[in-house]
């Protein structure tokens, strides 16, 4: 980036052959060594949609999933698709530091963002997600998930309508192991896939959400 042009290959080089730990070590040591701020000599020698992955690549990955959320929420409409793939698909452990890091970046707390922007029962399931409260462990319990399967199809399948809360209760709340438990003993009790049971009870964003949440 030094003198006149910039080396877009270099950079390409260096930044996309390093893991995300390396890369953010780059961007500590660059300020160290030059007193400047790596992410803005970047923006200011290049540009357009290089200029986006190039920086995204610079980021934690916390740092890059808060910025995109505030993507997807700010100005006119909101990109449910990018809260649901995010949002349905972190740990624990990954919540917790983005929500931290949105209130750290944009002074502004997650959970409220997502209740402005959505409704409905999406809005009750992003709001679960960031909770952040679902179990890590590998443990699972097959009496319980005997008993969730039995509550799923009382919600959905064995009744006129859906009891999309109960869906909401059991998919945020357990295990990803202990939900796969659970969709396996749905489909030795009633012979029926679960991904085809929320498909066929919900639409839309919920379906899209809770489908992500559950697989």
């Amino acid at each position: 980036m030094k003198g006149f042009g910039t080396d877009e290959d270099a950079i390409i080089n260096v930044l996309t052959k390093r893991s995300n730990e390396q890369r953010l070590e780059i961007v500590n040591m660059y300020k160290t060594m030059f007193g400047k701020d790596l992410k803005k000599e970047l923006k200011s020698e290049i540009s357009s949609h290089f200029c986006d992955a190039i920086l995204g690549l610079c980021q934690s990955s916390a740092e890059f999933d808060a910025n995109e959320l505030r993507k997807a929420m700010k100005g006119l409409g909101t990109d449910e698709a990018c809260l649901i793939e995010i949002i349905c698909t972190r740990s624990s452990n990954q919540i917790k530091e983005i929500v931290k890091m949105y209130q750290q970046l944009h002074n502004r707390k997650l959970e409220e963002d997502i209740i402005s922007e959505t409704s409905g029962h999406l809005k009750r399931l992003l709001v679960s997600m960031v909770q952040a409260n679902r179990p890590e462990g590998n443990m699972v319990n097959r009496t319980k998930a005997r008993k969730d399967a039995k509550a799923l199809y009382g919600a959905g399948a064995d009744k006129f309508g859906t009891d999309e809360s109960r869906f909401n209760v059991i998919i945020c709340s357990r295990s990803y192991p202990q939900l796969r438990a659970t969709f396996e003993e749905y489909q030795k009790a009633y012979n029926t896939d679960i991904e085809k049971v929320i498909s066929s009870e919900m639409s839309g964003d919920l379906r899209d959400g809770m489908l992500t949440v559950g697989m």
